[in-house]
């Protein structure tokens, strides 16, 4: 009976030595880690569909982004917003703007939206780029998600406003 407790604390002892020197095998480059990736203005760009959100989920934005890889960017939305006695009503916007992309993939987006009426207000966005793809050499965002830095302004009630970005197609103009 001792020797067969014996053997088997032998083979749990080879098992964990084979198991760690497994685990001493280094990785190659195709495992490597996104932090790693090094991201710039030309990994934002592209034609990119808009879902937006507001907090407590009152309203909901569709739209469209174009950005073109060298820190400007131009798009459209509708927002489905309450009204008065439980009502809804659609709002357009158009924006325009800036973004920087920091090397670590985070960045922000300096927006200035025109509303129905011809009002226009500017507005700052901070995101991260959460997926990606590599596009001629290129490490380019296939999704965002980001948060309007202060309440939304065009809803009348404060409530913060959230997006998320997918990538619909990518020009062939997007470089370094």
């Amino acid at each position: 009976m001792e020797l067969l407790r014996l053997w088997k604390s032998g083979l749990l002892l080879l098992a964990s030595l084979g198991t760690t020197s497994l685990a001493a095998i280094p990785q190659t480059d195709h495992d490597r880690e996104p932090s790693q990736v090094k991201y710039t203005l030309a990994s934002f760009c592209g034609d990119y569909g808009v879902v937006g959100s507001y907090s407590g989920g009152i309203a909901r934005a569709l739209g469209t982004q174009t950005v073109d890889g060298h820190g400007n960017l131009t798009g459209s939305a509708i927002i489905n917003v309450p009204g008065p006695n439980n009502t809804r009503s659609i709002t357009s916007i158009g924006f325009h703007g800036t973004y920087t992309v920091n090397p670590d993939g985070t960045g922000s987006m300096a927006l200035t939206i025109t509303v129905q009426g011809g009002t226009t207000v500017n507005v700052t966005e901070d995101f991260a780029i959460t997926k990606t793809k590599a596009v001629n050499g290129t490490v380019l965002a296939s999704e965002i998600q980001d948060a309007q830095q202060v309440p939304s302004v065009i809803l009348s009630t404060p409530t913060l406003a959230f997006h998320t970005y997918t990538l619909r197609s990518a020009p062939k103009s997007c470089t370094r």
